[in-house]
């Protein structure tokens, strides 16, 4: 650092920071008399010296000397990749992970949300206070592994399929140029039954559209889920449930090569074991 005066202003931050932390303690020894107007209090406050480190101009080592701290007085340990808003609740409360992680969640929300350390205590009480932050995050959360779920899923079952045999071929030779895009995996055809020759004709070749193809990996998951429980005694109940007709179901799982529920299972286990190790 250039000067004393630099090295004062790391130590004012981390003291105030020091003084949040004792009025924590406070707060969780004499929680019951206290009302939750101290911890919003707390928490904005916390964000307060979140703004302070953010445009602090030795931010690193301001961080790198809260994060010494913290393990070597208090023992507890940060991630190199932690959150500021994580870092400073955790070095705030010394609790444990669940609770920093829903004090940082809740600063995370209000920053995305522009909210600033002033009008922090109004936002969280506009928000049903705590706890429905909380949910709101969990709520997220749970979303959003959800999705990732379900796109992993997807890719997943894109690889199977490109790996697995041909229920049929098309010669499609006379066409010079068929439309393709890197975005997108296969060829989408449209076609029709003649009764008369007793084949399926190709009327049409789809635009390559990755929402189509999205799509039809997801609606194909949504038949496999099913079809899992094809050998269930409410097998017909969940087929209405789904808007799907029981006997059309069986068909497509024939004709996918799916001789009953446990070759859909084991084909649903292999997509779940390549998605967990993905």
């Amino acid at each position: 650092m250039k000067n004393t005066t630099d090295k004062f202003a790391l130590n004012e931050i981390v003291a105030a920071a020091d003084g949040v932390a004792l009025r924590h303690g406070e707060y969780v020894n004499n929680f019951i008399t206290r009302a939750n107007e101290e911890l919003y209090e707390i928490l904005a406050d916390i964000l307060r010296i979140y703004e302070q480190v953010i445009e602090h101009r030795y931010k690193d080592k301001l961080i790198k000397q809260l994060k010494v701290k913290l393990k070597n007085i208090h023992g507890l340990k940060v991630q190199s990749n932690t959150k500021l808003t994580t870092l400073l609740t955790k070095y705030v409360t010394r609790a444990s992970r669940k609770t920093a992680h829903v004090y940082s969640a809740v600063l995370e929300i209000a920053i995305s949300n522009g909210v600033t350390s002033n009008n922090l205590i109004e936002f969280i009480k506009l928000k049903g206070g705590i706890n429905r932050v909380r949910m709101k995050v969990r709520d997220e959360e749970e979303r959003r592994v959800l999705k990732s779920q379900i796109n992993n899923y997807q890719l997943n079952l894109k690889k199977q399929l490109e790996r697995r045999n041909a229920i049929c071929s098309v010669d499609l030779s006379s066409i010079k140029d068929l439309p393709v895009s890197c975005d997108v995996d296969f060829h989408h055809l449209l076609c029709k039954f003649n009764h008369q020759t007793n084949k399926h004709e190709v009327v049409a070749v789809m635009y390559p559209s990755s929402a189509l193809e999205k799509q039809a990996m997801h609606e194909y998951l949504i038949m496999l889920d099913v079809a899992f429980r094809s050998d269930a005694n409410d097998f017909y109940k969940l087929c209405k449930e789904r808007g799907l007709n029981m006997d059309i179901l069986h068909r497509w799982m024939s004709a996918n090569k799916l001789d009953g529920a446990d070759s859909a299972k084991s084909l649903v286990a292999s997509l779940k074991q390549a998605s967990d190790t993905s």
